[in-house]
């Protein structure tokens, strides 16, 4: 069984990040070290150091037009 993560209950949005080192969690654009360089981009835990994600930005989602 697959708990729905979007169900009723549930208060977090689909764009919250873990860390899968010590469990910080918060959207990326409130607390995670976001570094550019170049086309890339990396996506650090500021608790831990960890790097939660690493890619170039051509591969990088399009970020949403609310």
């Amino acid at each position: 069984m697959n708990a729905d993560a979007s169900g009723p209950g549930s208060s977090r949005g689909k764009s919250v990040l873990f860390c899968v080192e010590c469990s910080f969690e918060n959207p990326v654009s409130e607390g995670w070290l976001v570094v550019s360089d170049g086309d890339e981009r990396t996506i650090v835990c500021p608790e831990c150091g960890h790097v939660a994600d690493h890619r170039t930005e051509r591969s990088a989602p399009a970020p949403r037009a609310d």
